[in-house]
């Protein structure tokens, strides 16, 4: 069992550059931000303030976009056929609460978890974000790592983090 306690390792794969990175895992939804040196005031922010989240879909790649308090956006290209392990959102009931991400602040040299937060899409937000990633699930056969990894590459190198803001399919704020 995977264990996240702030002050300790953390116990997914070290990455070597900032950023984000969103996956869908078995049982949970996980957002990880890496910064080197999280200062108080990120820390707080990531903690504390209000988050949004948008999704864009470019050529067949979602994009999670994120922001929590004054911090700026960042977004993290997904596709959940990039792993093995199976993709089964619950099924969401009428009148119920959305899905829940565990978001993760990381400090990128040490790999230490400096801030947990659990944040709650939107139950509107939540069956769209379903919808989408069955569909990219029924896309599996014709799916290619290093073909999804050049394009992803080339829609950066295109694409600014606010201009994926501007084309995002859904958004909802905290």
């Amino acid at each position: 069992m995977v264990e996240f306690k702030v002050g300790a390792q953390f116990p997914l794969p070290k990455v070597t550059w900032e950023g984000a990175v969103f996956s869908i895992e078995p049982y949970t939804m996980t957002l990880t931000y890496r910064f080197k040196h999280p200062t108080a005031e990120e820390t707080e922010e990531f903690l504390h303030g209000d988050y949004e989240l948008a999704v864009t879909e470019l050529r067949n790649i979602i994009f999670v976009l994120s922001k929590f308090g004054r911090l700026g956006w960042a977004d993290a290209a997904y596709n959940p056929n990039m792993s093995d392990s199976e993709k089964r959102l619950p099924e969401l009931v009428e009148g119920q609460k959305g899905y829940s991400v565990d978001a993760f602040l990381v400090d990128l040299d040490t790999n230490i978890l400096v801030a947990r937060r659990l944040i709650r899409m939107d139950p509107k937000f939540s069956g769209k974000f379903k919808k989408l990633i069955e569909q990219s699930i029924s896309r599996k056969d014709s799916f290619d790592r290093n073909q999804f990894e050049q394009l992803v590459q080339e829609l950066y190198s295109q694409y600014s983090t606010q201009d994926l803001y501007k084309y995002s399919l859904m958004k909802m704020k905290s």
